[in-house]
């Protein structure tokens, strides 16, 4: 129970410290797998025109309240923020640009720090098929501090065959404005929550028309199909936009993979992308729940692993929040700083130790993940008398980790044996 205690303690203690980092490390644009969450979030659809001489981009941007600095004012909360999207050709050319500024209200402080709560954006640009950089930046008007995300868009071939096929949009939800429309809500970075049995698809069709057969298949991301179905259908000549509804009893809480594809008069077009079921509040950085539940290895007993694992799909979802509730240290609020930090050091330890392993799973991924970035690193990699090693140094624990490469392909092991189980209860 005591080292429990004190590897429950270590976790909490290095929040601040490895958060200074992870927010350290979001200056570096190159880095496509940041440790941290995002500041925001964004979706990029290219789009078919009638007269096949352009392409329509649709860009979706999503910023949760907690991103931005609230100021009070009066019986409001008040924060800022300036959107940038910039748009290159291969030649670093400028294409297209917007700035745009944003106001969020809430008289609600609760609010402010919400992570559930976004402002929800929607651009569009008329472009020539070809190959873009996608430059989208937010930057807190009170704060001055600045997010950048890049992402590369290729539609050269989108006019390819006499079919063709826009993005697969994923809705979120639905809802009815005041003149009595329809209107959808698309799931900005493709997560759809678990409240109905179903979610919705849409994509627009560019064809002759004509009678057309229309398919959809959701994978796992190791390639397993979960669900297919085939439509017969007949095209109207132009564009022409189709939704399905897919029921998700099929699915579980993970990422999967979509393909549509479309087959009309001898031609056919494909799109694909990604999607994942979530529940309401479930970290972002966790994409497989019975993976999250594996990785908790380090911290809780088999007896508990394997109640979680063997449960039933919603059972499974609840007694996984509940093993993590009772480690919350700030059970007043929605956010569960230990679950998250626990995950952020799982992705990093996925980013810099796998090899013939998932990283989580090797010697130095457990030291990281239960004791955090060591305060020095002493390593040896060149040695002509020793094979190489690493130490890592703990100095506020007065503890010191070896690790040494016997195979030479930088698999290092503790030179003695963690005993893990000694952290469980």
């Amino acid at each position: 129970m005591r080292i429990k205690i004190f590897v429950f303690l270590s976790l909490i203690i290095a929040l601040s410290a490895v958060n200074a980092q992870i927010v350290k490390g979001r200056s570096d644009n190159n880095d496509s797998e940041r440790l941290s969450l995002p500041v925001f979030f964004y979706e990029i659809g290219t789009y078919p025109t009638l007269a096949r001489d352009s392409v329509k981009l649709i860009i979706k941007t999503k910023v949760p309240f907690d991103a931005i600095q609230f100021i009070k004012s009066d019986t409001l909360f008040i924060a800022r923020y300036e959107l940038s999207i910039i748009i290159l050709d291969e030649n670093e050319n400028q294409s297209a640009s917007k700035i745009t500024s944003h106001k969020l209200e809430t008289e609600i402080y609760d609010e402010t720090n919400s992570k559930q709560l976004y402002d929800i954006n929607e651009f569009t640009f008329k472009l020539l098929p070809a190959k873009y950089t996608v430059i989208l930046s937010v930057l807190d008007e009170d704060t001055k501090k600045k997010e950048i995300q890049r992402d590369k868009i290729d539609t050269e071939t989108i006019y390819k065959n006499s079919i063709s096929l826009s993005y697969i949009n994923i809705i979120d939800q639905t809802f009815t404005n005041e003149e009595g429309q329809t209107e959808e809500i698309s799931s900005v970075g493709g997560s759809i929550n678990d409240s109905k049995k179903d979610f919705s698809i849409s994509f627009d069709i560019l064809s002759e028309g004509g009678p057309a057969e229309i398919s959809y298949r959701i994978f796992t991301t190791d390639g397993k199909e979960v669900l297919s179905k085939t439509i017969q259908d007949t095209l109207e000549k132009g564009i022409c936009t189709r939704h399905y509804n897919i029921n998700r009893d099929k699915l579980s809480y993970s990422k999967y993979k979509i393909i549509v594809e479309v087959s009309s008069g001898g031609e056919k077009a494909t799109n694909e992308r990604l999607f994942q079921l979530r529940w309401f509040g479930m970290s972002l950085l966790i994409d497989d729940l019975d993976n999250a539940i594996e990785q908790i290895k380090y911290i809780a007993s088999n007896r508990d692993i394997k109640k979680i694992r063997k449960a039933g799909k919603k059972e499974k979802k609840e007694k996984f929040i509940e093993f993590w509730k009772k480690l919350d240290p700030t059970p007043g609020t929605p956010e569960n700083e230990l679950m998250n930090e626990y995950y952020r050091r799982v992705r990093y330890a996925n980013l810099h130790f796998s090899g013939f392993m998932e990283g989580w799973k090797t010697d130095m991924g457990m030291i990281f993940i239960l004791f955090g970035p060591p305060n020095d690193i002493e390593r040896h990699p060149f040695e002509l008398d020793s094979k190489p090693y690493e130490i890592w140094y703990y100095q506020e624990i007065n503890r010191t980790f070896v690790f040494i490469d016997e195979t030479g392909f930088g698999d290092y092991r503790l030179t003695e044996p963690y005993y893990e189980n000694i952290f469980r209860y």
